[in-house]
Protein backbone atom coordinates (compact mmCIF):
# COMPACT_ATOMS: atom_id res chain seq x y z
CA UNK A 1 0.00 0.00 0.00
CA UNK A 2 1.54 3.44 -0.63
CA UNK A 3 2.19 5.61 1.91
CA UNK A 4 0.33 9.11 1.10
CA UNK A 5 2.11 10.76 3.56
CA UNK A 6 5.43 10.17 1.67
CA UNK A 7 6.82 13.32 -0.38
CA UNK A 8 10.05 12.20 -1.06
CA UNK A 9 11.36 8.35 -1.14
CA UNK A 10 14.91 7.07 -1.60
CA UNK A 11 15.53 3.60 -2.85
CA UNK A 12 18.86 1.88 -2.18
CA UNK A 13 20.56 4.90 -3.32
CA UNK A 14 24.00 4.44 -4.11
CA UNK A 15 26.73 6.97 -5.10
CA UNK A 16 30.24 5.52 -5.78
CA UNK A 17 33.20 7.55 -7.38
CA UNK A 18 35.55 4.90 -8.78
CA UNK A 19 35.96 2.34 -6.65
CA UNK A 20 34.99 4.16 -3.46
CA UNK A 21 31.52 3.89 -2.44
CA UNK A 22 30.42 7.19 -0.73
CA UNK A 23 26.78 6.47 -0.31
CA UNK A 24 25.25 2.99 -0.09
CA UNK A 25 22.14 1.73 -0.37
CA UNK A 26 20.25 4.01 1.87
CA UNK A 27 16.60 3.49 1.73
CA UNK A 28 14.10 5.67 3.67
CA UNK A 29 10.97 7.67 3.50
CA UNK A 30 10.48 11.32 4.06
CA UNK A 31 7.00 12.20 5.10
CA UNK A 32 4.78 15.71 4.30
CA UNK A 33 5.90 18.64 6.80
CA UNK A 34 8.33 16.16 8.78
CA UNK A 35 11.22 17.30 10.66
CA UNK A 36 14.73 15.42 9.60
CA UNK A 37 18.46 15.30 11.10
CA UNK A 38 20.79 13.83 8.93
CA UNK A 39 24.00 12.96 11.03
CA UNK A 40 27.88 11.15 10.80
CA UNK A 41 31.17 11.89 11.35
CA UNK A 42 32.85 13.81 8.37
CA UNK A 43 33.02 12.31 5.57
CA UNK A 44 30.51 9.68 5.74
CA UNK A 45 28.03 10.96 2.78
CA UNK A 46 25.53 13.13 4.28
CA UNK A 47 26.47 16.24 1.29
CA UNK A 48 26.78 13.69 -1.48
CA UNK A 49 23.36 12.51 -0.38
CA UNK A 50 21.66 15.75 -0.53
CA UNK A 51 23.43 16.23 -3.87
CA UNK A 52 21.83 13.60 -5.20
CA UNK A 53 18.52 14.60 -3.98
CA UNK A 54 18.84 18.20 -5.92
CA UNK A 55 20.25 16.82 -8.67
CA UNK A 56 23.71 18.11 -8.69
CA UNK A 57 25.15 14.32 -8.59
CA UNK A 58 24.04 11.51 -10.29
CA UNK A 59 23.23 8.22 -8.78
CA UNK A 60 25.25 5.04 -9.62
CA UNK A 61 22.36 3.09 -8.26
CA UNK A 62 19.11 3.42 -7.11
CA UNK A 63 15.73 5.32 -7.45
CA UNK A 64 14.63 8.63 -6.15
CA UNK A 65 10.88 9.70 -5.92
CA UNK A 66 9.28 12.86 -5.45
CA UNK A 67 5.75 12.82 -4.75
CA UNK A 68 5.43 9.16 -6.08
CA UNK A 69 7.64 10.07 -9.44
CA UNK A 70 11.05 9.42 -10.24
CA UNK A 71 13.60 11.96 -10.34
CA UNK A 72 16.61 10.73 -10.30
CA UNK A 73 18.30 12.06 -14.17
CA UNK A 74 16.29 15.22 -14.11
CA UNK A 75 18.34 18.53 -14.06
CA UNK A 76 19.05 20.67 -10.59
CA UNK A 77 16.43 23.38 -11.99
CA UNK A 78 14.15 21.00 -13.16
CA UNK A 79 13.92 19.32 -9.33
CA UNK A 80 13.66 23.13 -7.68
CA UNK A 81 11.23 23.75 -9.92
CA UNK A 82 9.61 20.68 -8.40
CA UNK A 83 9.49 21.71 -5.27
CA UNK A 84 13.02 20.70 -4.02
CA UNK A 85 14.95 23.55 -2.97
CA UNK A 86 18.23 23.54 -1.37
CA UNK A 87 20.96 25.95 0.59
CA UNK A 88 24.49 25.13 0.67
CA UNK A 89 26.71 25.26 3.84
CA UNK A 90 28.95 28.66 2.30
CA UNK A 91 25.64 31.09 2.19
CA UNK A 92 25.41 32.19 -1.35
CA UNK A 93 23.28 35.86 -1.83
CA UNK A 94 23.49 38.97 -3.83
CA UNK A 95 25.38 41.12 -1.76
CA UNK A 96 24.68 44.54 -3.54
CA UNK A 97 21.00 43.47 -2.75
CA UNK A 98 18.72 44.53 -0.13
CA UNK A 99 17.52 41.77 1.81
CA UNK A 100 14.25 42.48 0.40
CA UNK A 101 15.46 42.39 -2.95
CA UNK A 102 17.41 39.31 -2.70
CA UNK A 103 14.01 37.51 -1.63
CA UNK A 104 12.18 39.10 -4.48
CA UNK A 105 15.13 37.75 -7.00
CA UNK A 106 15.20 34.51 -5.49
CA UNK A 107 11.02 34.62 -5.72
CA UNK A 108 11.76 35.49 -9.79
CA UNK A 109 7.95 35.15 -11.64
CA UNK A 110 6.29 33.62 -8.20
CA UNK A 111 6.86 36.89 -6.12
CA UNK A 112 3.95 37.50 -3.66
CA UNK A 113 3.85 40.65 -1.20
CA UNK A 114 2.68 38.28 1.24
CA UNK A 115 4.54 35.52 1.27
CA UNK A 116 7.91 37.83 1.07
CA UNK A 117 6.72 40.18 4.42
CA UNK A 118 5.78 36.47 6.09
CA UNK A 119 9.29 34.53 5.39
CA UNK A 120 10.93 38.51 6.69
CA UNK A 121 9.40 37.60 10.02
CA UNK A 122 10.25 33.77 9.92
CA UNK A 123 14.15 34.13 9.75
CA UNK A 124 13.94 37.13 11.79
CA UNK A 125 15.29 39.62 8.92
CA UNK A 126 11.87 41.97 9.39
CA UNK A 127 14.50 44.95 10.51
CA UNK A 128 17.39 44.34 8.23
CA UNK A 129 15.02 44.28 4.98
CA UNK A 130 16.47 47.45 3.66
CA UNK A 131 20.11 46.59 4.28
CA UNK A 132 22.36 45.10 1.83
CA UNK A 133 23.06 41.50 2.74
CA UNK A 134 26.72 42.59 2.18
CA UNK A 135 26.12 43.95 5.41
CA UNK A 136 24.50 41.83 7.25
CA UNK A 137 26.88 39.35 10.19
CA UNK A 138 27.45 35.48 8.73
CA UNK A 139 24.54 34.33 10.54
CA UNK A 140 22.21 36.27 9.13
CA UNK A 141 23.40 35.90 5.80
CA UNK A 142 22.55 32.09 6.54
CA UNK A 143 19.02 33.13 7.49
CA UNK A 144 18.96 35.14 4.32
CA UNK A 145 19.50 32.28 1.76
CA UNK A 146 17.12 29.95 4.20
CA UNK A 147 14.46 32.94 3.22
CA UNK A 148 15.65 32.74 -0.42
CA UNK A 149 14.85 28.98 -0.49
CA UNK A 150 11.58 29.74 1.09
CA UNK A 151 10.23 32.18 -1.59
CA UNK A 152 10.48 28.92 -4.01
CA UNK A 153 7.08 27.67 -1.55
CA UNK A 154 9.38 24.74 -1.60
CA UNK A 155 7.82 21.13 -0.13
CA UNK A 156 10.79 19.79 0.53
CA UNK A 157 13.78 22.15 2.03
CA UNK A 158 17.81 20.76 2.18
CA UNK A 159 19.77 22.53 4.78
CA UNK A 160 23.84 21.85 4.85
CA UNK A 161 25.09 22.74 8.30
CA UNK A 162 22.57 26.03 8.45
CA UNK A 163 23.91 26.72 11.33
CA UNK A 164 27.95 26.45 11.12
CA UNK A 165 29.53 29.70 12.22
CA UNK A 166 26.72 31.15 14.36
CA UNK A 167 27.02 32.40 17.87
CA UNK A 168 25.01 30.18 20.38
CA UNK A 169 21.83 32.89 20.43
CA UNK A 170 21.79 32.64 16.59
CA UNK A 171 21.85 28.57 16.40
CA UNK A 172 19.36 28.57 18.95
CA UNK A 173 16.71 31.20 17.05
CA UNK A 174 17.06 28.85 14.08
CA UNK A 175 15.98 25.85 15.35
CA UNK A 176 13.55 27.93 16.74
CA UNK A 177 12.08 28.80 13.02
CA UNK A 178 13.20 25.68 11.56
CA UNK A 179 10.59 23.88 14.56
CA UNK A 180 8.27 26.56 13.34
CA UNK A 181 7.87 24.84 9.67
CA UNK A 182 7.01 21.85 10.67
CA UNK A 183 4.02 20.50 8.68
CA UNK A 184 4.05 23.11 6.24
CA UNK A 185 7.78 22.15 4.66
CA UNK A 186 9.50 18.36 5.20
CA UNK A 187 12.99 19.64 5.98
CA UNK A 188 16.25 17.30 5.74
CA UNK A 189 19.13 19.29 7.95
CA UNK A 190 22.91 17.98 7.71
CA UNK A 191 24.23 18.99 10.97
CA UNK A 192 27.52 18.69 13.13
CA UNK A 193 26.19 20.33 16.56
CA UNK A 194 24.38 17.93 18.95
CA UNK A 195 22.81 20.72 20.78
CA UNK A 196 21.45 21.95 17.62
CA UNK A 197 20.03 18.58 16.53
CA UNK A 198 18.88 18.06 20.10
CA UNK A 199 17.02 21.09 20.48
CA UNK A 200 15.30 20.10 16.79
CA UNK A 201 13.93 17.05 18.24
CA UNK A 202 13.51 15.96 15.19
CA UNK A 203 13.59 12.23 13.47
CA UNK A 204 16.91 11.53 12.75
CA UNK A 205 19.43 9.64 10.41
CA UNK A 206 22.71 8.34 10.75
CA UNK A 207 25.23 7.81 8.00
CA UNK A 208 28.32 6.37 8.77
CA UNK A 209 30.98 5.27 5.95
CA UNK A 210 27.80 5.90 3.40
CA UNK A 211 25.54 3.58 4.99
CA UNK A 212 22.43 4.10 7.63
CA UNK A 213 23.47 2.54 10.93
CA UNK A 214 20.29 4.38 13.10
CA UNK A 215 16.85 6.11 12.47
CA UNK A 216 14.45 7.38 14.90
CA UNK A 217 13.73 9.87 17.12
CA UNK A 218 16.61 11.64 18.73
CA UNK A 219 16.42 10.76 21.85
CA UNK A 220 16.67 7.13 20.82
CA UNK A 221 19.38 8.16 18.06
CA UNK A 222 21.34 9.38 21.19
CA UNK A 223 21.07 6.19 23.61
CA UNK A 224 22.17 4.11 20.52
CA UNK A 225 24.93 2.21 21.49
CA UNK A 226 26.53 2.20 17.90
CA UNK A 227 26.09 5.40 17.52
CA UNK A 228 27.94 6.54 20.63
CA UNK A 229 30.33 4.73 19.36
CA UNK A 230 31.11 5.69 15.90
CA UNK A 231 30.17 9.36 16.60
CA UNK A 232 28.82 10.76 19.66
CA UNK A 233 32.51 10.54 21.35
CA UNK A 234 33.07 6.89 22.28
CA UNK A 235 35.74 6.48 19.94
Amino acid sequence: MTDTSSVLQLEGVTRKFGSFTAVKDVTETFRQGELNCIIGPNGAGKSTLLNMICGTLPLSAGRISFEGQPIQGLPGERIAELGIARKFQVPSVFPSLTVRENLEVAAGLRGDDALLEEVLDRILLRDEANRPAADLAHGKKQWLEIGMALMLRPKVLLLDEPTAGLSVDETRATADFLKELKGKVTVIVIEHDMAFVRALDAHTIVLHLGEVIAAGAFAQIEANEMVKDVYLGRR
